[in-house]
């Protein structure tokens, strides 16, 4: 059998799909489906979101790992904000590292749940809690330098108002 006998027996006899081609009644194949052509792309877009100094006013610093003080004033509203732009709201937080979790004695997943509960009990809307920066569209973070146009001495400037340095 050519190929060309061979598509016309599978247009005629059998579905495209193996798994039909066991029904005793046989469809009319009517065409090709391509299901790419039914998917419509939409890129998620992403706000990542650093919690201490940030959301957490984290007045007395790590504090044995609690999550303790109130959120500033605004930061529940801008990221209900955010997440009506349709942004996914991603809290970034050393807390649910690995790193910092055993040295308080506990896992990543227990501090992940207090942070969590803590945004909960706040009414601050986030889709997840991690210690990773993913891909985002922005960073909210305290300690971050923006840098402009690859000027790198800007940046050096910004740091040397922040710490105590050596002089050069």
């Amino acid at each position: 059998m050519n190929l060309e006998d061979y598509l016309n027996k599978i247009q005629r006899d059998e579905s495209i799909f193996p798994m039909d081609s066991y029904h005793k009644k046989k469809k009319p194949f009517k065409g090709y489906y391509y299901p790419e052509s039914a998917l419509v792309f939409v890129e998620q877009r992403r706000a990542m979101i650093d919690l201490d100094g940030t959301i957490h006013k984290y007045s007395k610093g790590w504090n044995d790992g609690d999550v303790y003080d109130d959120p500033f004033k605004g930061s529940r509203e801008v990221i209900a904000w955010l997440k009506k732009q349709g942004f996914e709201i991603v809290i970034f937080t050393t807390r649910a590292s690995k790193g910092n979790a055993e040295e308080m004695g506990g896992d990543e997943g227990k501090q992940i749940r207090n942070v969590e509960n803590w945004l909960k009990d706040n009414n601050i809307y986030f889709d997840r809690v991690t210690a990773d920066k993913l891909a985002a569209d922005f960073y909210i973070d305290d300690k971050a330098i923006e840098i402009k146009n690859g000027d790198w001495n800007a940046v050096k400037n910004v740091i040397k108002k922040r710490i105590k340095y050596k002089a050069d």
